[in-house]
């Protein structure tokens, strides 16, 4: 495959038609993030659009294309690939089945958000804290931080400043320290995707609920959909408080690069299943 200029990777979008689950394809399309790759530039049959910070794939087209398989082969381990086609889960599999596991995650949809509920979920800032908009300085304070908790935030971002131009975010301020922030993890132009961390030693205090209600009623003030995707449990519980409305489940395959931890990897999902069974 080869790389697709941003002013040309709008006519892939036909090869992702079938991607509801969230923006990021949008926001690759549009070029604010990533890269895309397909077979070819004027008549394309397959693409894949990367983000190669986070090694995360979305694929569509014709799976059975050679550049499919091709690309498929070389993919390097810890890579997640999302499908916007039929075919590409059956075509990774055949090839890295043994190495690989697939994950569900929750899909909502923002058709039912009461921005009055979420205004006033926004208003339930506890005592100690102080709600505010991300400004450069946080932005930046952020930014610099290495930690688990600051780590996802900003990434699509080419730096403080670009998210300040380009996205937004709330905080909720202990005294100088930021102990729970929502971000815009994505942005195109008909939404945003949402990343919310709060730290061990402020969390089960309606932090995230706060943050996370600020973040949605600006989205939505400026016009934009505040898409909702959740990975675990925790997530799809805070996004049916706000208001969001479950859409379904999709899979992520997760490619582990080795047999080995292929196996040791279903077997943990398979324990954690039957633990919360």
């Amino acid at each position: 495959m080869i790389e697709i200029e941003k002013a040309d990777r709008k006519g892939l979008a036909r090869l992702f038609q079938g991607y509801t689950w969230n923006y990021l394809p949008d926001a690759i399309l549009e070029g604010t993030v990533g890269r895309a790759l397909a077979d070819d530039a004027g008549d394309p049959h397959a693409a894949v659009l990367e983000v190669p910070s986070l090694q995360l794939g979305i694929v569509g087209g014709d799976a059975a294309h050679p550049s499919a398989r091709a690309y498929v082969e070389q993919i390097p381990k810890q890579t997640a690939l999302f499908f916007a086609s039929e075919g590409w889960e059956a075509l990774v599999q055949s090839i890295h089945g043994g190495s690989s596991i697939t994950v569900p995650r929750y899909a909502f949809t923002s058709e039912a958000l009461d921005i009055e509920h979420l205004r006033e979920l926004g208003s339930r800032v506890p005592d100690g804290y102080r709600l505010v908009k991300m400004d450069l300085a946080l932005a930046r304070r952020l930014g610099e931080e290495k930690s688990r908790f600051a780590e996802d935030h900003m990434r699509l971002f080419d730096s403080p400043q670009d998210f300040v131009d380009c996205g937004f975010g709330f905080c909720l301020l202990h005294g100088h320290q930021i102990a729970s922030v929502a971000t815009t993890f994505a942005i195109c132009s008909k939404g945003i995707e949402i990343q919310i961390n709060t730290r061990k030693e402020h969390q089960r205090k309606g932090l995230a609920t706060v943050a996370a209600a600020a973040l949605i009623v600006h989205s939505l003030e400026q016009g934009l959909d505040p898409n909702w995707d959740a990975a675990n449990e925790s997530s799809v519980g805070l996004a049916t408080k706000l208001g969001y409305t479950p859409q379904g489940t999709y899979l992520m395959l997760f490619y582990t690069g080795s047999r080995v931890l292929g196996a040791v990897a279903r077997a943990g999902l398979k324990a954690k299943d039957l633990l919360e069974g």
